[in-house]
């Protein structure tokens, strides 16, 4: 039986079947407001928290308990007799989950568990992680699986739209775009994520045509470095502007998909950017 498990959280936007497909374990974050904290993806949903955004009701979030990450380490420890456990969350840089899980850890003394900093969030994290769980069922060793996450978390990249930067002032979480206010409200930001697991301004474009163009060129070009290449679209309350990047993406037979998946992104982050959000992950294809 293999020993080794695999665990993330719920920013990683892993669809709940391929979860279960190739045994994830997904702790949820937490979405609060009106003083009250929800788990995402099991208490409420994401539609109940874009109303209340958009009702214009303060949201804010919080990570997963110490006494959260302890649980599911010890089902996995006594229950499933897991020895190696390969816990990989969102960037350390936007959350405190890793901080929590490597609290946890100190619980667990005997147990190895390895909890690891993405410098990633959203889809892109979970290509690491659903790769570093097809390596473990397919009987791979940990140092294959060591080696697999350290490339993978250089080469997983993600891109995104916003509709504007209130949600973002708001959160606090990219204090350096406030230089940028004045052009916020004319043009449309693209995002992504600097190799230290911050958020960045990758550039500003003139409208939401331009700008899911700019994330199709930004997907090819990453492509471009690999064979054939893992795309996942993620978005929030506006699935068409996922749909069109889709056609984009699909339709230029230069990018060779190697695998595809389309999701909404986790309330926690769309508590942070807003319901308008959406972007594209790329992600080199490997042997699992």
């Amino acid at each position: 039986m293999n020993n080794i498990a695999i665990l993330t959280d719920t920013t990683s936007d892993i669809p709940e079947a391929m979860a279960k497909e190739n045994n994830i374990t997904i702790v949820p974050l937490y979405v609060g407001f009106e003083g009250k904290l929800y788990k995402e993806g099991k208490e409420i949903t994401s539609s109940d928290v874009y109303k209340k955004l958009e009702a214009g009701t303060k949201v804010y979030t919080s990570a997963p308990s110490t006494g959260d990450f302890a649980e599911a380490y010890r089902n996995l420890i006594e229950n499933e007799e897991k020895t190696i456990i390969y816990s990989i969350h969102l960037s350390s840089k936007l959350s405190g989950t890793f901080n929590s899980a490597s609290q946890a850890k100190k619980f667990f003394p005997r147990a190895k568990i390895k909890v690891i900093d993405s410098k990633n969030v959203t889809i892109s994290l979970g290509f690491i992680v659903l790769e570093a769980a097809r390596a473990a069922k397919s009987g791979a060793s940990e140092e294959e699986i060591d080696s697999l996450i350290e490339f993978l978390t250089k080469r997983s990249k993600f891109f995104a739209i916003l509709e504007n930067f209130e949600y973002v002032f708001r959160g606090g979480r990219t204090p350096f775009l406030g230089k940028f206010l004045s052009k916020s409200i004319i043009f449309k930001p693209i995002l992504t994520i600097d190799r230290n697991g911050k958020i960045k301004l990758k550039k500003f474009v003139r409208n939401k045509r331009n700008a899911i163009i700019e994330l199709y060129k930004q997907a090819k070009k990453e492509s471009s470095y690999a064979n054939k290449t893992k795309i996942g679209i993620f978005y929030g309350s506006d699935i068409n502007t996922a749909l069109e990047l889709e056609k984009m993406v699909r339709g230029d037979n230069n990018i060779e998909i190697d695998e595809f998946i389309l999701t909404d992104i986790t309330t926690i982050m769309s508590a942070h950017t807003g319901p308008g959000i959406c972007g594209i992950a790329v992600c080199p294809k490997t042997r699992y």
